[in-house]
Order: C-alpha cells, then structure tokens, then sequence
C-alpha cells in the first residue's frame, strides 16, 4: 500500500441506492470506499434515492435524501435545458435538493467530495469543496449508439420504475426519440466537467484516454477492484453448459441475449451442437416469457455467484454496444472461467484473442469459439487461467485503492493551488 496521506472526511455523493442489489456500478462504489478507507480516510454516503435501507454500508454511514418527485420534474426539465444541462443531471435538480447537500456536508464537516456519475456534478459541484468526479462511462456514446436505441426495451432505466405502469410506453417512446439529443447534451456536460472538476474518472481506461484527448487534460481510468476467487474447474463442467450473466433491464444485455438465441444457438444447432445457456441476472416475467422454448434457463439473482458460474464450461458474452467495463466478464475471470466474447463485450479490459479469452464479431467466429472450448477442456481450462492470472496482475484490488487514494490528494492538490 503506498504511504497514508492525511486522513480526511469524504462525502461520497452517490445518486442510487448504495445498499440495494449490487450493480456494476456499485461495485465501483464500493471500490472507491474500500480505497478511501485503506488510505484511513473517513467515509460518509449521501444516498439520492426514494428507497428505504440500512443506515450503514462498509461500515460508513448512509444517509438518505429524496430525489426530485415526478410532478416537479415537470419544471425542473425545462430549467435544466435551458441552462445547458442534461435530462440525467434534470432528474438530481432543484434548489431544495442542492440546500440540503450542501447543509449535510457542512455538518459532516467533510473535506472531498467524490460524485457518482454525471447526474450528481451539479449537487457535487455546489458545495464548494475538491471534487472526485467519476463519470462510470461516456453517456454521450451510449446514447448515440444506434444498437442502444433500437435494442432497448427500456432507455429509462431504474428511473422508470418511478412511472405508473399506463404512462411508461408514452414516456418510454418520447425518452427514445429524445436520446439523440441527450447524447449531444452529455457530450458537452462531460467535456464541462472534465475541464472543471478537481479529477475525473471512468471506469475504462480506454474512455478516460477518449474524454482526456476531447478536453486536453489528464482523465483517470479507475475499474472496480475485484478480488481473485477460488479457481473453478472449467475443463470438468459439463461441455454444453454456457453461462450469460446481466440484468435483461439494461438494453444490451437483452439485445445480446436476443443475438444468443436468434443467431449463435442456430448456427450451433446447424453445425450439430446442442447446448445450455444459465441466465444469471434480474428477468421479469415477460422477459422470461420470450425466450420459453429457447435453451434458456433463468436463475435471477443468486445468493453464491462464483459457484453458479462454476458449473458451466465458458461465460459467453455477445455484447454488440455500451461504454465502461463489463463487470460480467471480471466475475468470470476472478474465477478462472473462459470467456467468449465480441470486442465490445471485452472493452477496457486488457485480455489477448486466444490466450487470456477468445473474441469474435460475427456469429461463425462465436460459434467456432464456442465449439473450440466444447471439444478441447484442456484448453477452456488454459484460457480461463490465463484470465484469472492477467485479472489479479492488472486489476487486483490493491492497484485500484492506490488509484482512489491518489485521486483524492491530487483533487486536494488541485484545489491548494488553485489557491
């Protein structure tokens, strides 16, 4: 561990609600408080989120405050518009709510602010302390992915559980036809603060790189920690059992899930293969209902995920769009299991074709991937641990809680000189 800087109170301002199902990116979130506290920094969550929870999470305290209600946010939009902002930054507005930020951090007596995502710059930015923006992914470039758009079952994300079941469609549509335009509004809101935050983060390092060349100035690459598992057993899994591994709310999740079952699993079928594919992830029930017939079984949530992943011979992730880091594919090779995957679907992690997993764009090189790991275990099991062996030398959890503590002296550091 490098050496402890002075140990200071961070509010870390989080718009979600930190101790409900784990996420990507909580697990970031959590990387970030696991860091912080490793360097003996004091930790305080301000949680933005209608839900209810514990009062305490990795051992900080949570506070909860109530985002904008939906009727307000019928004022709120058009201001945020108005003054340049972006509809995600429209949904955490309001004065009341930059009132109620700034009077906890006062009373918190914190010292750095570390803001979750592009929806908390405005609350992170008024309280007039360093800030350690991590921006998770490039919005800009998901919503300007014509994949994202039209795979999509649901652009609203966790943000559409807050309407009524009737208006969903009509909001859904408009949210659809509004993206082209959000993705314009991210792209000028992430080069704003980029250029006026303390630090800024991503989650890959191949986007921060991207957002660093659009502002001239240096953006860090901060993934979450994941710790190295228990090594599974890939060789010995039974040959025709795959493992897919999201939650089918997130637009590309259900698109490539969509692309297993009308493209891969027939041309596997077409060349003799049977096989089995274990949905590990939130599903609703019309989301389970599409795929009866198809080889799929949907496991939902489970309580032990490396020993649910560990019965299958390869995770297959056929991911055709999205930003940040695939979170599924760091479970899988914590564990030692293979992975099968588009260029996308590896994006922002450092492993080679053939060696640490195998990467494909089209459906015969999937199926000939597939194929490859069903007929040789011997080299599932190689690939996999090759996976384990690059995760725990360029993701290991002590590299990413250096990276936190750096951030927050050099968004100290920023702000001394400044002055």
């Amino acid at each position: 561990m490098a050496d402890r800087a002075e140990p200071r109170r961070i509010l870390l301002l989080a718009v979600r609600n930190v101790t409900g199902v784990r996420t990507g990116r909580i697990a970031v979130l959590e990387s970030a408080v696991h860091g912080l506290q490793r360097h003996g920094h004091h930790v305080d969550v301000l949680a933005i989120t209608h839900e209810d929870g514990p009062a305490a999470w990795l051992g900080c305290e949570v506070r909860r405050v109530h985002p904008p209600r939906l009727r307000a946010l019928a004022a709120l939009v058009p201001c945020a518009l108005l003054r340049g902002r972006s509809l995600n930054e429209a949904l955490f507005s309001g004065r009341a709510l930059i009132h109620k930020v700034r009077e906890i951090a006062r009373e918190l007596n914190s010292d750095v602010v570390v803001g979750d995502g592009l929806r908390a710059w405005e609350l992170a930015r008024t309280v007039g302390l360093p800030v350690v923006m991590h921006l998770d992914d490039l919005l800009s470039e998901r919503y300007s992915s014509a994949t994202f758009r039209d795979n999509n079952d649901s652009v609203l994300g966790y943000f559409g559980d807050r309407i009524p079941r009737l208006a969903r469609p009509g909001v859904e549509a408009v949210a659809k036809c509004l993206l082209g335009v959000e993705a314009k509004l991210a792209r000028r809101r992430e080069d704003a603060i980029a250029r006026e935050a303390s630090v800024v983060a991503l989650t890959s390092h191949e986007e921060a790189q991207r957002l660093s060349l659009r502002v001239g100035r240096e953006v860090l690459g901060i993934p979450m920690a994941v710790q190295q598992g228990r090594l599974c057993s890939p060789d010995q899994a039974d040959a025709g059992t795959l493992t897919f591994l999201g939650v089918l709310h997130y637009g590309p999740n259900i698109a490539a899930l969509r692309y297993i079952r009308d493209e891969l699993v027939p041309e596997l079928e077409r060349r003799g293969r049977r096989v089995r594919i274990r949905v590990i992830g939130k599903a609703t029930r019309d989301q389970i209902q599409e795929f009866s017939g198809a080889p799929f079984e949907f496991l939902g949530y489970v309580e032990n995920l490396p020993t649910e992943m560990s019965v299958s011979r390869m995770l297959i992730s056929p991911i055709q769009a999205g930003t940040g880091v695939k979170t599924k594919v760091l479970d899988a090779l914590s564990i030692g299991l293979p992975v099968v995957a588009t260029t996308m679907g590896v994006a922002g992690i450092p492993v080679r074709h053939g060696v640490s997993a195998l990467i494909a764009d089209t459906t015969d090189g999937l199926a000939d991937a597939v194929e490859d790991l069903l007929d040789h275990p011997e080299r599932a099991r190689d690939i996999g641990r090759a996976g384990y062996d690059l995760l725990g030398m360029r993701m290991a959890p002590e590299h990413i809680y250096n990276a936190w503590g750096a951030a927050v002296e050099q968004a100290v550091g920023e702000e001394s000189d400044a002055h």
